[in-house]
């Protein structure tokens, strides 16, 4: 079955938020690495740091790759077949004529059913669903220690730059005495500061959120569904839960690829499911 999507017009009328995305990871990361560390290489501790950034930079920029281009899944074709004679619980896509797994939703931006679908993201322009959740989550965690390391390791260099505009009283305008451009620089370094401040503040919560989802084997859209003090039906424990979205081998669950070891546990189209909870349901269900 193919993982990689294929470029559609409506794919390419999209890009502009990934062009957005891709700008502002190049001017922080270029701002960092040659306005903070490369001054000082010749510190041991600059170093250390520099080869700690590049590690999770590296990685980010992997997780954001295979967020675009991975398939998140389709409702592969004619499963409808093998499908009980319990038909309550039968739905069917009208616009892609197919009929629907559990937790399978059709996205209109897309314009088909998106397995295990968590929510589309214009940002990596492709829905998050059951083949790309696990990229989506690593992206989101490599850009949150990402900008912890450039937050803290930036600071010296914050205090430097304002302490030595601080001892220039003749400076006059934002070009320096001397025309050096020493305030405008700072000004500019400030700037990109502040916004990696800014997105590591609104990540904080973000990531909380969708680590709460997957450890309760909930998508965004369910939550959205759920009654308060509910728990899915799907929710097999927080082990399980994470297994099935990152791979049942704890040490692949950093890196962001696919393998036999590191896939998502299960095919997206069959779920295993509380027994109670099921039994629940059934109960809840106005009989036909």
């Amino acid at each position: 079955m193919q993982r990689t999507r294929p470029f559609t017009q409506q794919r390419i009328h999209g890009m502009g938020f990934i062009a957005f995305v891709f700008m502002i990871i190049v001017v922080i990361h270029s701002v960092f690495v040659f306005m903070t560390c490369m001054p000082r290489l010749w510190s041991t501790v600059v170093t250390t740091v520099l080869v700690v950034y590049h590690c999770f930079f590296i990685n980010l920029c992997l997780s954001l790759f295979k967020c675009i281009m991975t398939d998140p899944g389709v409702v592969p074709p004619n499963w409808g077949f093998y499908m009980g004679d319990e038909t309550k619980r039968r739905r069917y896509c009208k616009m892609c004529n197919v009929w629907k797994p559990d937790r399978t939703h059709h996205c209109s931006i897309c314009n088909r059913c998106i397995l295990n679908m968590d929510h589309h993201c214009p940002w990596i322009n492709n829905c998050v669903g059951f083949y790309n959740r696990k990229f989506f989550i690593q992206l989101l965690g490599y850009v949150y220690v990402t900008l912890v390391v450039v937050a803290v390791a930036s600071i010296p260099e914050i205090y430097w730059r304002i302490a030595a505009i601080a001892r220039r009283p003749a400076m006059m305008n934002i070009f320096g005495a001397d025309g050096d451009f020493a305030v405008l620089f700072t000004i500019f370094y400030l700037a990109v500061y502040g916004l990696s401040a800014l997105l590591l503040c609104m990540l904080t919560n973000f990531i909380k959120f969708h680590l709460k989802l997957v450890l309760q084997n909930y998508t965004t859209i369910e939550n959205l569904e759920r009654e308060e003090g509910a728990k899915s039906k799907f929710d097999i424990g927080p082990q399980r839960n994470w297994e099935q979205v990152f791979g049942g081998t704890w040490w692949l669950w950093w890196l962001p690829f696919h393998t036999q070891a590191s896939r998502p546990i299960g095919d997206g189209v069959r779920w295993r499911v509380h027994y109670t909870r099921v039994i629940d349901e059934d109960e809840e269900m106005p009989a036909d």
